[in-house]
């Protein structure tokens, strides 16, 4: 009777790992067909926004009629490289809300300050935001004013992490891995006119991309779109969206 018990349980087991063999194979050639098709890797995404709130003087639908000037990206010294992508992506998000915002990009922005003789202004107004926060009033009216345009979008990049996680590991090999990339970003409407911030606003995403390689992965611009549509749709056009996570791939 004790070798029938015995033997009972070691086929017990053995049908349990080639269950799990199975299943395992399974999700793996399932991952392999999507990338031998050109699929992206399958991920999960979550976006949080907060922002203030907008005076009274600040009329949102102005935003949607009246041309937003556009700055480049404020970003820590060692992530300055990422912001054409995030440019790229707020352009793509100030299209893609409801109804969109009729922007100046920042490429063209820069373009206009050379062509007005303002390139120098804009800088020391960059520099002057960069000791003390704040846009200089004097520098933003003769930027606006050069522009034509009274509002001016200042977009910055708080925070980029990203982090490998190990979730199966089976007699040595990693079989499922895990990027999960954290960004936080943050935006300011400026009225040029008046040297004030009319609105502000922060957001973060989170996102945990399963790939089989390290190069499968979501593009930062991707993921910096999604949130910046949620930003501007919920806090500056007060539309709001469900806090929502997203699978795809």
């Amino acid at each position: 009777m004790p070798n029938d018990d015995v033997g009972a349980r070691a086929s017990t087991s053995v049908r349990q790992a080639k269950s799990i063999v199975d299943r395992l194979g399974w999700a793996l050639l399932t991952m392999v067909i999507m990338l031998l098709a050109g699929c992206g890797p399958p991920y999960l995404s979550d976006t949080y926004a907060t922002s203030t709130p907008k005076p009274a003087s600040f009329n949102t639908r102005d935003v949607a009629h009246m041309p937003l000037v556009v700055l480049a990206f404020v970003a820590p010294s060692n992530l300055q490289g990422l912001s054409p992508a995030l440019s790229h992506a707020l352009s793509g998000a100030l299209a893609e809300v409801n109804p969109p915002v009729r922007a100046i990009p920042t490429h063209e922005t820069l373009n206009r300050l050379t062509d007005k003789g303002l390139a120098t202004e804009y800088a020391d107004l960059r520099a002057g935001f960069a000791r003390t926060g704040m846009l200089d009033r004097q520098q933003l009216q003769r930027i606006g004013s050069g522009l034509g345009a009274q509002y001016v979008l200042l977009p910055g990049l708080a925070q980029l992490d990203e982090e490998i996680l190990d979730k199966f590991e089976l007699a040595g090999f990693k079989l499922i891995r895990n990027r999960v990339t954290t960004l936080r970003l943050w935006l300011q409407v400026w009225d040029s006119k008046a040297g004030h911030i009319v609105w502000e606003s922060s957001g973060e995403a989170t996102t945990a991309t399963v790939f089989l390689t390290p190069t499968q992965t979501v593009a930062l611009e991707q993921i910096a779109r999604k949130l910046l549509v949620r930003m501007i749709q919920d806090g500056l056009l007060e539309s709001k969206m469900e806090t929502k996570s997203i699978v795809d791939h």
